[in-house]
């Protein structure tokens, strides 16, 4: 079996030099792109690990995760991958599965994908959210290649790679480990995300109705934008286990939770590119305004 992980990235020097060198525990390559960005972790990582962690650059700004994905899937299989895992920079594995997780993988039959418990983490690295959209997640993580297996179209937030069965195998029960996503550990990195993802959407598809991508994005911001659907709009939270970061606790130094969100200056530039009427109706959480000084 030859384990490739794929994992694109952008401006996320704040995550990767940890979350690299957590991959690389488990996976025997690591393909990275790199978006639009001058991301100095993934050189370091690049060096130390000679040969495991090639990168590919693409200058264009506008975000075609599809597209991405795809580009890293077949980059993985120039490589030899048999098996492919799906990491975003801001995702690690809980290092109580580091001994298993090369045997759930190779375990995994033709149109199966292994799929872990995902744990939102909400304010810090030692709690996640518990309840509502956010709490119970599953995280699809790897599939056997299959020649059918493709990412395609212009959509968003498709982690699952089209074309076959996808089959879940899901090993590992709720609150026994699987993927901490950073995601929420820094709330201004999460609010400016969110406002960008909300902009990058009205650009995309300006017929989409307005009030649908605000509320979609809001989800994440408040608990109350959850009233009037089968969601709880009271948050719970839960404490990571101690043993999901052990084996992480001298790769820590490369966490930098409180470095500037890229995202900010991203709205503040399409805002100005494209003028306030452009986003009406959006509520893009005050970041336009905190970020120098917009109007």
């Amino acid at each position: 079996m030859k384990l490739v992980a794929i994992m694109p990235v952008r401006n996320e020097d704040w995550v990767l030099g940890l979350s690299a060198r957590a991959a690389l525990m488990w996976c025997d390559d690591l393909v990275i792109l790199n978006h639009a960005s001058e991301t100095q972790a993934f050189f370091a990582v690049s060096e130390e690990f000679r040969g495991r962690v090639p990168g590919f650059t693409v200058e264009t700004p506008e975000w075609q995760e599809m597209r991405h994905r795809q580009a890293l899937l077949e980059w993985a299989r120039d490589r030899g991958a048999t098996h492919i895992a799906i990491v975003d920079a801001d995702e690690i594995l809980t290092g109580n599965l580091l001994h298993s997780i090369r045997g759930y993988v190779e375990r995994l039959a033709p149109g199966q994908i292994l799929q872990l418990p995902g744990y939102n983490l909400r304010g810090s690295i030692n709690r996640y959210h518990a309840n509502g959209v956010w709490g119970d997640r599953i995280f699809s993580f790897a599939f056997k290649d299959d020649k059918r297996a493709n990412w395609q179209g212009d959509g968003f937030h498709h982690r699952e790679p089209f074309g076959f069965p996808n089959s879940p195998f899901m090993p590992v029960p709720q609150g026994q480990g699987g993927i901490l996503h950073l995601w929420g550990a820094n709330e201004r990195r999460l609010i400016a995300k969110h406002a960008l993802y909300k902009m990058t959407e009205r650009l995309r598809w300006p017929n989409k109705p307005v009030m649908e991508i605000d509320h979609l994005y809001s989800l994440a911001i408040y608990p109350q934008a959850s009233v009037g659907t089968r969601l709880t709009c009271q948050w719970r939270y839960a404490e990571t286990c101690p043993t999901w970061w052990e084996p992480y606790r001298d790769l820590m130094h490369y966490l930098n939770l409180g470095a500037e969100p890229w995202q900010e200056a991203e709205c503040q530039r399409l805002w100005l590119e494209h003028g306030a009427a452009r986003f009406a109706g959006l509520d893009l959480f005050g970041v336009v305004k905190m970020s120098r000084g917009a109007a």
